[in-house]
């Protein structure tokens, strides 16, 4: 089977981010690197690996659906989203894809809460994650253990089902409310996080679920 890895990239550092896909690469046959409208010029950083680019940023979102649509483009079987920053272990990523391999599932959701050590932030882990949950569990009808992580692997063949409209960082709850509404199978797999800085606050919940509302109002 075919793995393929989409990077989405904003600004983040050129050294930092040859490092991460230095690691992805002995898990995945194809790295797919989407630049969402950088201020970098990563071609000099990065000349051996497939690098897209968005003009102007679009959002994580956009830049995951573009890298998404080349990979099955280009004959991947298995999809993983893994993001840019240094917090995703590339080692978790066979564990994360086997259910997906043994024919169990067409989607596995990474979670930082099943059976591994992660050195999440307090507010983070007992308030920003559990409201999240609570709220995707609204606005989806599913109830994950995480919200919002970024590390996560379909089948390619699912990807027509898993289309993302939300450009910004609703995309997560989109791919829940897919899920549900197209009956696919799932699984959630305990992976690593290590935190370098504070990521989202509750300032980006809060545009998360002011992007909710309005497509629900003017759906």
């Amino acid at each position: 089977m075919k793995l393929a890895a989409v990077v989405p990239v904003y600004n983040e550092n050129p050294e930092k981010l040859a490092t991460v896909l230095a690691n992805l690469k002995n898990y995945v046959e194809d790295i797919v690197v989407v630049d969402d409208g950088s201020a970098f010029n990563y071609a000099l950083h990065i000349p051996h690996y497939t690098l897209l680019k968005h003009e102007i940023n679009r959002g994580q979102g956009a830049a995951l659906q573009t890298g998404t649509d080349y990979a099955v483009q280009n004959g991947a079987d298995i999809i993983v989203h893994f993001d840019a920053d240094g917090q995703h272990q590339a080692a978790d990523i066979p564990n994360l894809i086997r259910p997906l391999k043994e024919g169990k599932v067409d989607i596995v959701f990474g979670s930082r809460f099943l059976g591994k050590k992660n050195n999440l932030p307090w507010s983070k882990k007992f308030i920003i994650l559990p409201i999240g949950r609570v709220i995707n569990f609204l606005f989806s009808g599913l109830l994950l253990s995480d919200a919002h992580n970024g590390l996560r692997a379909f089948r390619a063949a699912v990807a027509d089902k898993l289309y993302l409209n939300h450009d910004r960082m609703a995309h997560a709850t989109e791919y829940l409310q897919s899920v549900k509404k197209n009956r696919l199978r799932y699984a959630e797999v305990g992976v690593n996080v290590n935190y370098h800085c504070y990521g989202q606050n509750i300032d980006g919940g809060i545009k998360i679920v002011k992007e909710l509302l309005t497509e629900k109002i003017f759906k």
